[in-house]
């Protein structure tokens, strides 16, 4: 079943059905990752034993007559940086090779707790910051699987489970899911609890998915998303919103769309520049072009500032004992948030805040705002790239939810994503507004294997 019908909602249906056992189903998957996760290493650990012991529970529970929950039977990988208490959580570093954790995160339980099979634990990088992933690429092995993410993303892309959890901070998640030609969303910071990620910037974690389906993000978000008492930034979120339910009808009006023409678009790609132009054509009738304000376009900055003082802080047990344990690019920035004064922090804040009220009045007139998610397919291995997440760093500053649609293949058959910008907290909406645009305005064909 690696194929369109290979979803988080398709399976549930075939399971309770009775077309197939959550055993037979988990026994396919982990023979197929022992094949193909030695040519593109999503996966850092997949415990078979245990794998199979949670397919035999669910089946139990089944003949038994118990409960089985909106994700019965379906098996999703996590990211080694989010807990799980029966799995290493390493965090791709050194420092904690074989650290095992005793609770679960709490996106891992509430998943748990609706039937999901926990499949295993995905690569990152190294705290899940920039430097290279040992990650590949499942469409082309000689090309970059995207950032931080990247083990998540690929462990979709190549059919080894319909759904995964990571994290983002500075459009990992985006990159990875544009790279690998599967839908990459990352919710409104907070909305997804963050308890049991290991924190990196207390200002930009933020929990999202992989998915091969619009439809399956917005399911999987009415399990996992709301208030837990535990993290104080998702205070107030209620559960169980209807995501699914608001997604699964059109909307009431067609949706307007703000093209907002940034520095970055000068370096896009030729073949980027084309097939944007193209769309934007074709869109005309929903589609407004803008000039973002100046402070909008210091962005990068500003994100820089909060970011290593951050991650200078958060690391800082590390750096004192354990540095010789550190890459040296996350020795430099640290080093550097070390530097910088307490004046600027606060001051970078104050302007995070500015930018994201100014886009609050955008959204008082469109949508969704659309830009490529990246400037370029998935570069070469051997092929320095410095700006593939130059078209998400003002959307991840200011917390607003994101999602990468698979809608094109480009150079040698590569995939290539659209980002749709939703206005925060209104992330139901926004997902409503992607499977719009992606029935309209299509996809030339499925990216996934």
């Amino acid at each position: 079943m690696i194929d369109s019908e290979f979803t988080v909602i398709n399976l549930v249906n075939s399971v309770i059905d009775g077309k197939t056992s959550v055993k037979s189903l988990t026994d396919c998957l982990i023979a197929r990752v022992g094949v193909v996760n030695q040519g593109i290493h999503a996966f850092t650990e997949v415990r078979k034993e245990y794998i199979l012991d949670q397919a035999k529970s669910l089946d139990q529970n089944k003949q038994d007559g118990c409960y089985l929950g909106k994700l019965y039977g379906v098996p999703i990988a996590v990211s080694d940086n989010i807990s799980t208490s029966d799995f290493f959580t390493e965090q791709g570093s050194k420092i904690y090779k074989g650290q095992q954790l005793s609770k679960d995160a709490t996106v891992v339980l509430r998943l748990r707790n609706e039937g999901a099979v926990i499949f295993g634990k995905t690569n990152l990088t190294e705290f899940s910051d920039s430097e290279p992933t040992i990650t590949l690429n499942p469409h082309n092995q000689n090309r970059s699987p995207g950032g931080s993410a990247s083990g998540a993303a690929a462990s979709v892309a190549a059919g080894l489970v319909p759904l995964s959890v990571a994290s983002q901070n500075d459009g990992s998640i985006i990159t990875s899911a544009s790279y690998c030609g599967v839908y990459g969303f990352k919710p409104t910071n907070g909305l997804v609890p963050r308890t049991g990620l290991m924190t990196k910037s207390t200002t930009f974690d933020s929990i999202g998915f992989f998915s091969r389906s619009i439809e399956d993000i917005g399911y999987v978000m009415e399990v996992v998303s709301g208030d837990d008492g535990l993290d104080s930034d998702s205070s107030g979120f209620a559960c169980g919103k209807k995501f699914f339910q608001i997604l699964s009808h059109d909307p009431p009006f067609d949706p307007k769309f703000l093209y907002a023409k940034t520095p970055s678009i000068t370096k896009l790609d030729k073949s980027i520049q084309k097939t944007m132009k193209t769309l934007c054509k074709k869109m005309s009738a929903h589609l407004t072009e803008i000039d973002l304000p100046k402070l909008v376009l210091t962005s990068e900055n500003i994100f820089k500032i909060i970011y290593d003082v951050e991650l200078s802080s958060n690391l800082s047990n590390e750096y004192e004992n354990h540095k010789s344990l550190l890459s040296p690019g996350i020795k430099r920035k640290i080093r550097n948030g070390k530097k910088i004064t307490g004046y600027d922090y606060l001051k970078a804040l104050g302007n995070r805040e500015k930018i994201s009220l100014a886009f609050n009045d955008f959204f008082e007139h469109f949508d969704a705002i659309i830009t490529p998610s990246t400037p370029s397919v998935a570069p070469l291995l051997n092929q320095k790239i410095t700006t593939d997440r130059c078209l998400s760093t003002m959307w991840s500053l200011s917390g607003f939810p994101m999602i990468n649609l698979p809608m094109f293949n480009l150079d040698n058959s590569m995939p290539f994503g659209i980002q749709l910008v939703g206005r925060p907290n209104d992330d139901a909406r926004l997902l409503r507004t992607a499977r719009w645009l992606v029935n309209n305005f299509g996809q030339t064909q499925r990216n996934t294997l």
